[in-house]
């Protein structure tokens, strides 16, 4: 409860700052001039911000390739934004996403949490690194400058020298291997004599310090190029003012001002990240900084909401991640709520937010070109079973509770249903399951990925199971079935309308007294089904909602009437 009090007080503080500031500044100037900046520019910080966060993320794959631990570049993508959505969201840098992080990172590899620590760890020192070189490259200029007073310019001084010995003994104590991470974790079995942790964890620490040592001496080549992608990340950022002002005011920043504004920023947010994204810091922050260099307030304000909006374009990626990993379900488990406390709001607020994201899918896969589709789907299905649905316990008790909602159970000798259709059958997992447990005497799978329909003759090749390439957004198999499934694919059509479209031409090829079964997430499946469950031919005959699952989700049954509604394709 009191940690629940904590992040919303910490959160109102830091959008009361922010709410403060900006009526100071005036925000109808603020929205001004954020509009100038034009859909070129815009363009341009977005294509600046991507270029950014492809170095930072090849920066770490590099680190974990140097460890060994294999993992797919898309994979390392994910884990790394779904980190720093983490981070983002949490007062403290790093509290949150880091752990989260190297917990994904494991799960996905199979490496140790030792192991990924040990790369992030090393990933956060490159960092620190590509930060104090670029501190010190424009520290002759703003300490040798006209900006500071003496005064100002020690105290600057001295901020910049704090960050750089901090790193710079990081790095030099892993680099010789001193262990002193894990030999203050051990001293502290000292304080209480029936702690018996501190040894414990302290031989974890002592281990990851090798795995460092490791990366700065047999794996220093790969350790290397990680440093420089890093150093071309923060280039990225270091560009942002120049960009930004550029297109709303036509002004170039001199080197010079450029690193007043980089090092100022740099020690603004190493050491007041006090709120959650250092919201309200930063604003203020920013407005002082950028008024050195002769920015005014409104524009500092506007520089900072559009920093602001592109980074939370980046967490908004990194939560989808994160919900489609489960790991919403699981953070707002660890609440532990009790009924009307904060926590169970923040519980709700979590559930809330993961579905918004999930019905936002929807809609930007409705932007996607139709011969995009294919071709993402293509690309992902290059690996095999590129969700894991031959080893997922997650999926394997989703099939075993879609199975037992059928009215009709039946047994390999006595199937209760003739002819049943999967919908978006990938590598037919699924499908050759139907078969096996007797479900009817012919099984149909459909997918439009020409990958997963080959992959999918060669896993169940029984004369009882077809598979046949579709995009049933255009047409439908020929005949007529008495059961189809609809699972985790009605948000991947793009949009209400063709979901619209779909349930129109599917529910005559149902015979009357058939079934449907569609499955999706929980709570956004209400709406992906809706289409479904407001037919009056349709009426539910079974449902079932898994919320305590990771990643909820909502099996629904329907049953067609005995009068069609209408003519049969």
């Amino acid at each position: 409860m009191g940690r629940a009090w904590l992040a919303v007080l910490l959160v109102g503080l830091g959008l009361g700052l922010f709410a403060l500031i900006l009526a100071l500044v005036g925000p109808d100037a603020v929205w001004q001039q954020v509009q100038t900046l034009g859909p070129v520019g815009f363009l341009a910080m977005v294509g600046n911000d991507a270029a950014a966060t492809l170095f930072w993320v090849a920066s770490w794959a590099v680190l974990l390739h140097a460890f060994r631990v294999r993992l797919r570049f898309r994979e390392v993508a994910g884990i790394g934004v779904a980190g720093f959505a983490l981070s983002y969201l949490t007062p403290v840098a790093y509290a949150g996403g880091e752990p989260v992080r190297a917990w994904l990172g494991s799960r996905k590899s199979g490496a140790t949490l030792t192991t990924l620590f040990a790369t992030l760890f090393v990933d956060r020192l490159l960092a620190g690194l590509s930060l104090v070189l670029f501190a010190v490259l424009g520290g002759a200029f703003t300490l040798t400058g006209t900006q500071f007073a003496p005064a100002a310019k020690v105290k600057i001084g001295a901020g910049l020298l704090v960050v750089a010995t901090a790193v710079g003994l990081g790095v030099l104590s892993f680099a010789r291997n001193y262990h002193w991470l894990s030999r203050i974790v051990a001293s502290l079995g000292r304080l209480r004599r029936s702690w018996k942790w501190p040894a414990a964890w302290g031989e974890r620490v002592h281990a990851m310090e090798d795995e460092m040592h490791a990366a700065f001496t047999r794996h220093l080549p790969l350790t290397a190029l990680a440093f420089l992608l890093q150093l071309a990340s923060f280039f990225c950022t270091y560009l942002r003012p120049q960009l930004f002002f550029y297109f709303t005011e036509g002004r170039l920043f001199s080197l010079g001002e450029l690193a007043v504004y980089f090092n100022l920023n740099a020690i603004l947010t190493t050491l007041l990240w006090l709120t959650p994204a250092g919201m309200g810091t930063a604003e203020g922050g920013r407005v002082g900084i950028l008024g050195l260099v002769g920015i005014s307030p409104q524009g500092a304000m506007a520089f900072s909401l559009t920093v602001r909006f592109l980074e939370l374009l980046l967490v908004a990626g990194g939560v989808i991640y994160l919900s489609r990993e489960g790991m919403l379900s699981f953070l707002g488990q660890k609440l532990r709520p009790r009924p009307g406390g904060i926590g169970a709001r923040l519980r709700g607020a979590l559930g809330l937010a993961r579905g918004a994201l999930e019905v936002g899918v929807l809609y930007l896969w409705a932007l996607v070109p139709p011969r995009w589709r294919g071709a993402i789907f293509s690309r992902r299905f290059r690996t095999p079973d590129p969700w894991d649905y031959a080893t997922s316990p997650y999926e394997a008790e989703k099939y075993r509770r879609t199975l037992g909602i059928l009215p009709r159970q039946g047994s390999p000798d006595r199937p209760p249903y003739d002819r049943v259709l999967e919908i978006g059958c990938a590598e037919g997992r699924f499908t050759c399951l139907l078969a096996q447990a007797g479900v009817g005497r012919m099984v149909v799978g459909v997918d439009f990925a020409p990958e997963a329909i080959a992959r999918a003759r060669v896993h169940c090749p029984r004369p009882d199971v077809e598979f046949e390439l579709l995009d049933v957004t255009t047409r439908l198999p020929d005949g007529e079935f008495d059961l189809v499934f609809c699972s985790e694919i009605l948000y991947y059509l793009g949009s209400l309308r063709r979901i619209r479209d779909l349930a129109q031409r599917l529910t005559p090829r149902l015979q009357p007294g058939g079934h449907i079964v569609l499955v999706g997430p929980w709570p956004a499946g209400w709406l992906f089904h809706r289409p479904f469950l407001s037919r009056p031919d349709l009426r539910i005959v079974g449902e079932h909602r898994e919320q305590g699952a990771l990643r909820p989700y909502v099996i629904t049954c329907l049953e067609r009437a005995a009068r069609s509604a209408g003519p049969v394709e």
